[in-house]
Order: C-alpha cells, then structure tokens, then sequence
C-alpha cells in the first residue's frame, strides 16, 4: 500500500464510530462501553465534508473544506482486536487486550499506524544549493509505526478515561503518549460527546518533524531544533439516527499546539481546527 493511500486513509478516519468493544476512547465515548468485551464489531461506509486550517507550509495540497470517502470499522476476537475509527485521533490499531476487570481495561498495542514524513533518503544537503535545501525539506510522506500500551478507566456508561504510550520501531521516530476524558448524553433522538486531551511529543519525535539543522538551514528555514512539548485539545459531536442503518455525525476538534511547534519555520498557526459532518451506513 502506498504512503499517499495511507495518508488518505489516515485522514479519513478522523470523524467517528458506532459500537463497543475493547476501545480506543473515540469509540467508548461517541458509542458507549456496554458489552466492550464482546467478541465482534462493525464496518461503516458512508460519505463527509471537512474542514480544516492549513497549519504547516509543507501542506501544498491543502484546502480549506473538501468531500471524503468515510471508512470506519472495528473487530475483536478474543482480546485480539483491530481498530479503523474515525474520531480517533490516535490512527490504526492493532493489539490485544490482556486485562480488564469492571472499570478496568489494559491493551497491548502491538502496531499503531500514523501518517507522518521523512527528508529524502541519500541525500547531502550540504551539497545542495539553496533552492534545492528547500525542496529537500519539504519532505516526502511517510508512516510511523508504533507500539506500546493503553489503561482505559470507565465510570458506568457515560464517562471514559484513557491513557495510551507508543514508541515509534519502524524509523525510531520517537514517543508519543496522550491523557483524554470523555463523556456522553442524549437529549431526545441526539446523542453528544465531550473529550478533552492533552498530549506528549518527545524531542525526538519533534525534531522529526519540525527541526531544521544548520547543514540544511536556509532563509526561508533557518536552523530550529525543538524539545519535548505537551499540546491540548477539546473536541465536541452529535450524532443522529436518520433510520435503523444510516446515520448523521457532526464534529469540531480545536488542538493548541505547543511553543515547540509553532516556533518551527515549518509552522503557520498556533492550533489546528476541524470539522466535520457525515452520513454513514453502519452494516
């Protein structure tokens, strides 16, 4: 599968989910925790429109409101389980679930796919002119492969909180690690959800993706190398169901961005807006 179908598919599971299971906190939150150990899941098509902020210079192919293919789905068998959810923001799982008592469930994240970038392999940028050292940096899309652990803590069935860690072992990328609560309610037929989120980049991690050193520095980059931050983030959704199989979802999803990347001259903004909204088909 090739970086670019990745990175589309990455983007479109960024909206929302349907059932239970063994979770990522998106779908606990937005669909509830009855039955999460059930054995099973659900695959999800349907159509959206997104809107978000361009926030880096690399983003060329940008725009401000587009259409998406929607793909959701989830499986678990037996504590192994498989994730493709849409308001995640935490990219495609796959792992095991290895412990859970009544408020309690411990995962093993044995893969965990994001999108992410990567400068051209076998290239000097000191032997590049200028014009060419800022082609070089604007990377080429790559993927982060991770793996670690996720503790997830119920409280009944409108309150979830989880905490997850991985460790990049396909390019040594670095750790990314993220605290998030979430609640739920229904007023009539709609159902909301609140989650809040802060979130844990490592120097490495950062500097993968926003330093500069002082052998490619140019005047549009100059040299920059970030340390560790923390971001935050609130998201809020409804969704609606148009009948017993089709349902409309809404979202808005603001993340401030820490001081470690803004003062990147790779960077535009100081936070990342986004919304959507969709009509799905849930088999």
């Amino acid at each position: 599968m090739s970086v670019r179908i990745i990175r589309a598919i990455l983007l479109t599971l960024m909206i929302i989910p349907g059932v239970s299971a063994a979770s990522d906190i998106a779908s606990s939150v937005s669909g509830g925790v009855e039955d999460r150990l059930a054995d099973g899941g659900y695959f999800e098509l349907g159509v959206s429109v997104y809107g978000v902020n361009k926030v880096d210079i690399r983003q060329i192919d940008h725009q401000s409101v587009e259409p998406s293919l929607l793909i959701s789905g989830m499986y678990q068998y037996k504590g192994l389980f498989v994730e493709m959810i849409h308001q995640s923001q935490d990219g495609i799982n796959l792992g095991f679930n290895f412990w859970n008592s009544e408020n309690w469930s411990l995962d093993l994240l044995l893969a965990n796919l994001q999108s992410s970038r990567s400068r051209p392999e076998g290239v000097d940028p000191s032997m590049l002119d200028e014009a060419d050292r800022n082609a070089y940096l604007m990377s080429e899309d790559s993927w982060y492969v991770g793996a670690g652990f996720r503790a997830t803590r119920y409280w009944g069935d409108r309150y979830v909180f989880q905490y997850r860690l991985v460790s990049d072992y396909y390019d040594g990328q670095g750790i990314s690690s993220t605290a998030r609560l979430g609640t739920s309610w229904q007023v009539r037929n709609w159902n909301f959800h609140a989650l809040g989120s802060i979130e844990y980049s490592s120097a490495t991690l950062n500097r993968h993706f926003f330093s500069v050193s002082d052998e490619e520095a140019t005047e549009l980059f100059p040299e920059y190398q970030p340390g560790s931050s923390f971001s935050y983030g609130m998201e809020l959704g409804v969704a609606y169901p148009l009948s017993e199989s089709f349902v409309f979802r809404a979202m808005y999803r603001l993340n401030v961005l820490s001081n470690e990347v803004t003062d990147s001259p790779f960077n535009q903004t100081g936070y990342v807006s986004f919304f959507n909204a969709s009509i799905s088909y849930v088999f």
